[in-house]
């Protein structure tokens, strides 16, 4: 399964498995794939120097090409510490074990947006037409697709969806008239060139989502999987913690408890069905 190992973090590094303390002899960090491999390393460097210096071993990022084979990577065990969208760490609780940590802070919002110059008068307008996504398996897309849905747009159906890599790119797509319109966040929207960004007008703020939640693996002690969320609560407070949250465009992190992670439920069963072959 292809992984991208993000440039500067060469260390060599053991899997933990199931039932070690925590770090014996390294620690690898799972980050969702919604950047290239450079910005991601970029945008989480603070976190795993933070981490290292805890844990006092190796320390390093990984990713993968897809949330498919992220989620793959994730529930294979290939992390330590999970960081990956709120419905697919509910599905790794439920399906897995894995035990919740912390989440981001704001939430997501899902936000399907049009090009100022070609805007859609109605919903209707998307039959026969391109949706550009950064990923269908995306929680925001999720729910704009049921939104659609309630209004008798189907994908595959009525409308293609095309995915993209990065929310730039699903902005370019709306902008050059490749797409009709597009999913993003307001996250997304400040990582867009400003040229693009000034295009996008909000058709619809569709829905409010849990954002990214931060997983221990399966089996780990219960200390240390106390020692490990209080790392990363305490973490906002110290000054490289609060360059991190800026970088990757959140205000806090916060304990993910069962009230938080069944906020994710209405998303789990259109996940699944999306992700059969």
């Amino acid at each position: 399964m292809l992984a991208w190992l993000l440039a500067g973090f060469a260390c060599i590094s053991m899997l933990l498995t199931s039932g070690d303390s925590l770090a014996q002899s390294g620690f690898v960090v799972g980050v969702p794939p919604i950047h290239s491999p450079r910005v991601l390393a970029m945008r989480y460097e603070p976190l795993r120097a933070y981490l290292e210096a805890r844990l006092g071993v190796p320390t390093r990022v990984e990713t993968a090409a897809d949330f498919t084979r992220y989620h793959a990577r994730t529930l294979r065990g290939d992390f330590d510490l999970t960081i990956t969208p709120a419905h697919f760490a509910r599905m790794a609780q439920l399906d897995a074990g894995f035990q919740p940590l912390t989440h981001f802070m704001p939430d997501h919002d899902a936000l399907l947006v049009l090009d100022a110059a070609r805007p859609l008068q109605h919903m209707n307008e998307l039959r026969g037409r391109n949706l550009a996504v950064i990923d269908k398996l995306a929680i925001t897309v999720m729910a704009t697709l049921a939104y659609l849905e309630g209004h008798g747009l189907e994908a595959g159906r009525d409308f293609r969806l095309v995915e993209h890599r990065t929310h730039a790119s699903v902005a370019h797509a709306v902008a050059t008239g490749l797409a009709a319109a597009g999913v993003t966040t307001t996250q997304g929207l400040l990582q867009m060139p400003p040229e693009h960004r000034q295009r996008m007008v909000v058709h619809k703020h569709i829905a409010d989502i849990p954002a990214f939640v931060m997983l221990a693996r399966p089996g780990m002690d219960r200390t240390d999987v106390d020692r490990l969320r209080d790392w990363l609560l305490a973490f906002q407070a110290d000054a490289a913690g609060r360059v991190f949250l800026t970088q990757i465009g959140y205000g806090e992190i916060r304990p993910a408890t069962g009230a938080v992670m069944r906020r994710s439920d209405p998303y789990v069963a259109a996940t699944r069905k999306a992700m059969r072959p």
